[in-house]
């Protein structure tokens, strides 16, 4: 509550912003009358302000905050506006509440990296190492992980050996993350998303390339969740939403005016998704 000299400021503030907007104001024996009310505790004060036109209720923030509370309610009980919007609003009853950043809910924040080994799934199988890096943002049960450069990569034993060069991944994979224990310091967690990467694999003596959006399916086990530094071990499933495609040229025998023909194309297409198991460490700057 206000002491008796603040409620009556209160009153005279209030009587100057009706006519500011243009309504008359009687000592008694007024026919609209309007009842304003203080709810306080601590620095925060709950207005009410209640009449014919309608019911306003704000918070201001301090005594100090009054003026501009009051000045926003009764433009917005005049004009029928909603309360804090911008037809109400000017540069002289902007609240202190309205000039203070939005809060929002904190998330855990952490760069990371991963080193692992997968296969890449074509006429052979492929094992590869693999590596990737990323950042993730935590908010208990949920998360979001933007990973970038993840790929699994073999340069091959030589052209013509039977284990040709494989390289697939993602230039860039964006996930939603679903933990299952979310205030717990170890959980596991899975989730997917989707990417942009390629494929690009030798067997023999063809090659074999594609590249274009792809399908990512996660899981994986966090671990010290309630320090700086996190591990987890992590199991990625790539699903292009393309084939790889290989094209082999047949040359037919000269003709016997000495030209060539138009070679043959033989085109071939195929589908090469991919596995990854990799061992993590993420890492956070500490908060001020």
């Amino acid at each position: 509550m206000l002491s008796p000299d603040e409620r009556s400021a209160a009153l005279l503030l209030v009587e100057k912003q009706f006519e500011l907007a243009g309504r008359r104001i009687a000592a008694a024996g007024c026919p609209a009358a309007y009842e304003l009310s203080h709810v306080r505790l601590g620095n925060t004060i709950v207005v009410t302000l209640a009449g014919p036109l309608g019911h306003r209720e704000t918070t201001a923030i301090g005594l100090d905050d009054l003026p501009a509370v009051y000045s926003q309610m009764v433009r917005s009980l005049v004009t029928g506006e909603a309360l804090g919007s911008m037809a109400i609003v000017d540069r002289t009853n902007v609240t202190a509440s309205q000039d203070l950043p939005a809060r929002r809910v904190q998330s855990d924040t952490y760069w990371h990296a991963r080193l692992g080994y997968g296969g890449i799934f074509g006429n052979q199988t492929h094992g590869v190492p693999a590596l990737g890096f990323g950042y993730r943002a935590e908010f208990d049960r949920f998360g979001v992980d933007l990973s970038f450069f993840n790929y699994h990569f073999d340069q091959g034993s030589g052209y013509y050996a039977s284990r040709g060069s494989a390289i697939a991944g993602s230039l860039l994979k964006l996930e939603g993350l679903y933990f299952t224990s979310p205030t717990a310091n170890r959980t596991a967690y899975f989730g997917g998303g989707l990417s942009w990467g390629g494929t690009n694999l030798g067997e023999g003596q063809k090659s074999w390339n594609g590249q274009g959006l792809q399908g990512e399916l996660t899981t994986g086990y966090e671990l010290a969740r309630a320090t700086n530094v996190r591990l987890f071990v992590q199991g990625d499933a790539t699903l292009p939403f393309y084939d790889t495609v290989s094209q082999t040229y047949s040359y037919p025998q000269r003709l016997p005016n000495g030209s060539y023909p138009v070679p043959a194309v033989t085109t071939e297409h195929r589908y090469t998704p991919s596995v990854v198991v990799s061992v993590g460490i993420g890492w956070q700057r500490r908060r001020s």
